[in-house]
């Protein structure tokens, strides 16, 4: 496929729709093997088995490996003297166990070292082009980073990183992405077309900034204002989705409302049912990389749904 010629007021800043890939052929889950991993584990085995992926499975051990140590029953060693398995002997026995009818190919990691840095060399190393974690908030999760250890892998992460807050139940069906119109953003959105082409719903949602001027005006005159700005904004979506995906693709429908991104992704996820949020983790300038950053933060902390935060595609 080509891209489509487009004159708009868009820069020409799309890559072909082909270079990107309709799938990942590994994906990495960053796990601490408990039960609050239980829905990031559910969600990498459903994407490994839709994408026929193998799933990497990456768990960092605190430096204080005794910890670290799981509560395992072990039976007695035939020699008297034979050394007890080490904590990350027991970490690979139960990954491995817990991974068994995983339905696709699994490769264990356990590394020392903080959830975060862990995980990203991982995935760079096995060539992964999802990392999946969980957004748990609770201080056990995140004991061995500072920080949190999502947050850091959206900051980091030179791949895209999905957060799983809700039960698995089917592959995902209604999927919202957030744009600015940004490069980074017509990459998430050409990234989201092709892994997620069987989607019921796609939709594009942008939100657009009414001038002070046009909020001074008079009742009559402001609504006749805010109407033709609709109908651009409106305008301005389909001219963007045409030059950024090829016409051929029917399966982008938008929303356009004045207002920030926050804001207007809670009240669509409340008036439409979203199973997957996706945002870009920059935007076109220096000041909306921090914007978008910290858009990207609010919503690790809000959001209900799962998000997919895709960094921005370096050459």
């Amino acid at each position: 496929m080509t891209q489509a010629s487009y004159t708009g007021p868009y820069p020409q800043q799309c890559l072909l729709y082909m270079d990107f890939p309709a799938k990942p052929s590994a994906i990495l889950l960053a796990t601490d093997l408990s039960a609050r991993s239980d829905r990031a584990q559910a969600r990498a085995i459903q994407l490994a088995q839709y994408w026929q992926a193998k799933l990497v499975v990456a768990v960092a051990m605190s430096h204080d490996v005794l910890l670290a140590r799981p509560n395992a029953a072990q039976e007695e060693a035939d020699d008297a003297h034979a050394a007890a398995p080490s904590p990350k002997d027991l970490l690979l026995q139960q990954a491995r166990e817990v991974f068994a009818d995983a339905g696709v190919p699994v490769d264990v990691v356990v590394e020392i070292g903080f959830p975060g840095p862990v995980a990203a060399e991982t995935a760079q190393r096995h060539g992964c082009g999802l990392i999946i974690t969980g957004n748990s908030r609770s201080e056990a999760v995140m004991r061995m980073d500072p920080g949190s250890t999502l947050r850091w892998l959206a900051r980091h992460a030179s791949v895209p990183v999905l957060a799983v807050n809700q039960r698995v139940r089917a592959p995902y069906q209604q999927i919202t992405l957030a744009s600015d119109y940004s490069k980074d953003a017509s990459d998430a959105l050409r990234l989201c077309s092709r892994w997620f082409a069987d989607a019921t719903r796609r939709t594009l949602l942008h939100g657009y900034t009414i001038p002070l001027a046009t909020l001074a005006l008079n009742d009559a005159p402001r609504e006749q204002a805010l109407s033709v700005l609709q109908q651009q904004a409106k305008q301005q979506a389909s001219d963007y989705l045409a030059s950024t995906l090829d016409q051929a693709d029917s399966g982008w429908t938008s929303a356009i409302r004045a207002g920030g991104p926050v804001r207007l992704l809670r009240e669509h996820a409340r008036e439409t049912p979203t199973d997957l949020t996706v945002i870009a983790s920059h935007g076109r300038t220096a000041l909306m990389d921090k914007l978008m950053g910290s858009v990207a933060e609010r919503l690790l902390e809000t959001v209900s749904t799962d998000l997919l935060i895709v960094r921005p595609q370096r050459s």
